[in-house]
């Protein structure tokens, strides 16, 4: 009867403790992201298919939204939205893998985002985007978001970066869909549901400047998801 009764108040006890404990979080991040995307490449861009031999630079206005239900651990992503600006450089398309060189970034948050939310957006960047840039910044705006059948559109409120995707104007036989490319790879996301071709019209006027009309665009939805592990911090990044 004692052995009993001592087995049980170390039960009552052990419950008692998981209770006190706080939840482990979660470790695992998964989310699906819309793309609006243009670039200052012709349509469309041959450097997904591998390196290319011709030097140039690639300056960039990517916009992304996170679906509902994305998540960094215990963070909740859905509907917040991002602006990267930049410019790819000369270098790494020779080369194309995890820690490429690239020219610089500038992130553009969004108003609405909280700190743990932009913490946990940089870190899906990171990962995605695993490279290095040899100069990246960060600053806040409110952006708008659209994206239909016939065109996408995208602005930050200040007027600093603006896209516009034409999806009416390539050329293709059946008007009534768009141009897709399926089964090639974006990035180092893990799956996407294929490349909606677009001409595209975009500028930035932050510390470079730059204007592109009838260049290369489109729109994705791509998925990243696995483990979260030191190596998604700052260090993967490629920030100072």
């Amino acid at each position: 009867m004692k052995r009993l009764s001592l087995a049980v108040l170390v039960l009552l006890a052990a419950a008692a403790l998981a209770v006190a404990l706080p939840p482990a979080a979660p470790s695992t991040y998964e989310v699906t992201v819309d793309t609006i995307e243009g670039c200052s490449c012709p349509l469309f861009c041959t450097c997904y298919f591998g390196p290319s031999a011709d030097e140039h630079m690639c300056q960039f206005n990517n916009v992304y939204k996170f679906r509902k239900g994305s998540h960094y651990g215990d963070v909740d992503i859905s509907n917040q939205l991002v602006w990267m600006s930049g410019d790819l450089g000369s270098e790494w398309h020779h080369n194309p893998g995890p820690g490429m060189p690239m020219n610089w970034v500038v992130v553009t948050f969004d108003k609405k985002s909280t700190k743990s939310q932009r913490d946990a957006i940089q870190a899906v960047v990171s990962k995605v985007f695993d490279v290095k840039w040899k100069k990246m910044e960060s600053r806040e705006d409110s952006i708008s978001w659209e994206d239909g059948p016939k065109s996408a559109h995208a602005k930050m409120e200040s007027g600093m970066g603006e896209i516009t995707l034409d999806k009416e104007s390539t050329l293709r036989p059946d008007k009534a869909n768009p141009v897709v490319i399926k089964n090639l790879q974006y990035w180092f996301s893990s799956s996407n549901e294929g490349f909606v071709l677009a001409y595209s019209t975009h500028h930035f006027d932050g510390g470079t400047k730059f204007s592109h009309q009838h260049r290369n665009g489109f729109t994705i939805a791509w998925t990243a998801k696995g483990e979260i592990t030191p190596s998604m911090g700052k260090a993967a990044a490629g920030q100072p």
